[in-house]
């Protein structure tokens, strides 16, 4: 062998071996709160307000809470709510108006004949937040409906290490 095809030889795996070790290992940067290991981080409730304040869920001391999709429907007819989402310590979330009302329409139908048909349009409200409403680590998650009117909800979300 001459020395020409030696030093080829040799710069190639030399250029191979500083290939290899400029390949490190691929790390990730957060790019927003890391979810919980070791059981399962999904929370959800349910249930039906009328005029009044709730704590539906409560952030443990050591993670946030993290909503991700809320679904508000009216209960009631003829009636005008605001169902307010924030947290125990004052931060406002969310707020929503619904509505439900209806309506007698006069209809004239074959041979003359009327009647009166009602119609009922109860409003609903269903939003996923792509990044989620945070509540902080102890916090709560607070529901408020002010209009009297009987608004059932559910809403999910998850725990998250802050």
């Amino acid at each position: 062998m001459t020395y020409r095809t030696l030093c080829s030889i040799g710069f190639i795996l030399f250029a191979g071996a500083a290939m290899v070790h400029a390949l490190g290992s691929a790390n990730a940067l957060p790019s927003g709160p890391n979810t919980s290991v070791g059981y399962n981080p999904v929370v959800a409730v349910g249930g039906i307000i009328s005029n009044a304040s709730e704590i539906t869920l409560t952030a443990p001391s050591d993670q946030m809470l993290v909503i991700t999709d809320v679904l508000l429907s009216m209960n009631s007819s003829n009636c005008a709510s605001v169902v307010t989402l924030g947290t125990s310590s004052g931060s406002t979330l969310s707020v929503s108006k619904l509505h439900s009302y209806q309506q007698q329409i006069e209809h004239s139908g074959y041979a003359q004949h009327r009647a009166a048909l009602t119609n009922s349009q109860p409003s609903m409200v269903q939003h996923s937040f792509a990044s989620g409403l945070p509540v902080l680590s102890a916090d709560s998650l607070e529901i408020t409906e002010s209009g009297g009117c009987s608004v059932a909800y559910t809403i999910s979300g998850y725990h998250a290490h802050p």
